[in-house]
Order: structure tokens, then sequence, then C-alpha cells
């Protein structure tokens, strides 16, 4: 579902501006846009009306295909553009800024250079940050609790404020679960640190042993399954990175979103401890319920009744197992638990916002 608006902002060098206007700002040009819809819905809710500033990529990809509102306004504005924006006005005739990945304006430990991208008579008040990476400042005794984590942090009794985005339009489908073949979807970069990919490639091994065929593995994201077997490539469909509007569509077919997570891999830590993944909003935005460790799912709001859970990489395959043949009526069961903690943790996300902006 296009948004209206979008063909009035094309050329512009500044964001539309209104009476009661709040602007939402992505500075990451690769990363965390998926984010975006999410945040505006909450600024919407809260009465604002809500002007983006993203880049050409995300409008053209479809980042917000999905939403439809008329108070909100999509601006293509390159970083050049914005950060003279930035440094001529002061935000005066707008209700607030806020900026979704703070690690764009200065590194994680020293907040305050983050001011050096606006103008110098800017009310700081009128700022708010979210930040996606928290260890290096809690670490180096400079986190602020103010800033706005995705999650609850689980690191050194530190406290953020907790806004969760995961909201995409009133044009997601949610659909029922494939009758004759369950299709796993798993999104996101396949390198170590984010994913052990190759437990991916040893539970398809294993279910097709166990003359399990019943299923595929939609692969998004960059990187590729080395060596993959020869009699296992039926099973997977590699489709690269794809814009936000294809990828949208692809998780709209699936089934299950697959993360592969590794306990014993230090990296994969940071999804406990001060960090999470964007595949999480994903997973609550369309109600796709989640392959996950069990020492990964509680701190991430997941539990044997919103997701399939596994115990180690050893149980990986026998979770996907479990995952097939759950019956289409479990999966609908499966599926409006996650609804219920999905509108949870959106009432307490937009109260934490309410009461951040208020003071």
């Amino acid at each position: 579902m296009a948004n209206k608006f979008l063909s009035f902002l094309f050329g512009s060098n500044k964001p539309i501006i209104r009476e009661n206007t709040f602007l939402l700002w992505e500075p990451c040009s690769k990363s965390h846009g998926e984010i975006l819809p999410g945040y505006a819905k909450y600024l919407l809710d809260l009465g604002y009306e809500v002007s983006v500033l993203t880049t050409a990529e995300n409008i053209k990809g479809g980042l917000f295909e999905r939403f439809n509102d008329e108070k909100l306004f999509i601006n293509k504005l390159g970083k050049n553009q914005v950060r003279k924006y930035f440094k001529k006005n002061n935000l005066s005739d707008v209700k607030g800024l806020l900026v979704t990945t703070i690690g764009k304006l200065c590194d994680s430990v020293h907040y305050d250079d983050a001011y050096n991208s606006f103008n110098k008579d800017v009310d700081r008040k009128k700022i708010y940050f979210v930040e996606h990476e928290a260890k290096g400042s809690i670490d180096n005794g400079t986190w602020k609790e103010d800033l706005i984590t995705l999650r609850k942090l689980n690191y050194k009794n530190a406290n953020s404020v907790v806004i969760n985005p995961h909201y995409f339009g009133e044009g997601v489908k949610v659909t029922d679960k494939n009758e004759d073949v369950t299709n796993f979807i798993t999104i996101g970069a396949l390198r170590a640190k984010r994913k052990n990919s190759g437990m991916l490639v040893e539970a398809a091994e294993k279910l097709h042993n166990k003359g399990i065929t019943n299923f595929r593995i939609t692969v998004v994201g960059k990187g590729k399954l080395k060596d993959l077997p020869k009699h296992l490539r039926k099973y997977f469909d590699i489709k690269g990175r794809l814009q936000y509007g294809k990828m949208y569509s692809e998780i709209e077919k699936s089934d299950y979103l697959l993360t592969a997570y590794d306990s014993q891999n230090p990296a994969h830590q940071r999804y406990v401890t001060t960090g999470t993944s964007g595949n999480f909003q994903l997973v609550f935005g369309f109600l796709k319920p989640c392959v996950i460790d069990t020492g990964f799912a509680e701190i991430n709001d997941f539990n044997g009744d919103n997701a399939v859970l596994y115990n180690g990489v050893e149980d990986y395959a026998n979770a996907l197992e479990r995952a097939i043949n759950l019956s289409q009526a479990e999966y609908k069961n499966m599926q409006n638990c996650l609804k219920q903690t999905a509108d949870r943790i959106y009432e307490e996300s937009l109260n934490n916002l309410r009461g951040l902006i208020n003071g």
C-alpha cells in the first residue's frame, strides 16, 4: 500500500513541517531502516504528524509501502542534505526529533558528540536517540539512561527507555501455515557473528536423512551458503539481499522465521545482553513464529507458546521437525499468543515514549 504523500516530496531540499510535526531520521544508509515504520506509528499514535527523513533507496525499496496515513510524510533527502538542514535550523518549528541510530553521529561512548551534528542553538531536550549496542558506553561508564533501546538491557544493571518498533503498516498480510510444504525463512547477512549458518545446512541434512522433505528454507541477505551439497539444494531458495517490499512479500509467504544462535559463540551473546536483532521486529510485525534457542528466548519475549524453541545446536533439526509437524490449528494458536505478546510490547513501548517526551 503506497503512501499517497510520497509524490509531493521528490526533489524537496527540506522536510515537510507543519504545526504539530515530529521528525524521524535514520542516519544509517545501510541498516536499521526496518525500524522507521514502527517508530513512526508510535509518534502518530501520540498525536503528532510525522515527517520521515530517509534515503531514495529506502523509499524506492518499499520501506513504507504497506503503511498509509494522512499525517505521515516521507522525505527523500540525502545524507548531506539532512546534515545541512540540521546545521542551519534550530528545530524551533518542530515538536521533536527522533534519531534512530545514534552510533552514526558519534562513537558509542562519547554521546555528547552527537549534538555536533546540529545547530549550536538547538534545544537538546527536543532530540531523542536510539542506541543499538550499549556495551561500549556501559563498560566506559558513559551510558545515559534516557537513551532508547529496542529491548530491555541485560548487562551490569543498566537501564534504558525500551521502545520496540515492530509495526510495518495496516497493509501487512498475516497468513496461515502452508499446508503442503513448510516454508522457513532466514533474514540477514550470513556471517558467523550474526548466526551459525552451518546449522541450517546440518539441519536440512538431518531432516533429509529422516525422509522429511516437505520443507523449504528461504535465505534473504548477503552472503552464500558455501559448499551446499547438491542433494540439499532443492530445500534452499537463495534470494540474496532484497529491497524492503520484496522482503515483506517473502516473509508473508513464509511460516517461520529462523534464527541460528549458538550459545557457545561469544559473538551471539549480544542478543541476550546489550543488543538485539532486527529479526525480532519482523517476527512481531508479521506474526511469524521464530525458531530460537531457549537461552535467547525469555529476554526477547519468546516462550514455548509463541515460538519454537531448541536447546542447543544439536536440537536445531528437531525444532524444525516440530515446526513442520505443527497443525494449522496449533500454528494459529501460536500466532495468537505471539500477537498478545506483540500487543503488550506495543502498549508498554507507547507509554515509555510518551513518558520520555513528556519528561
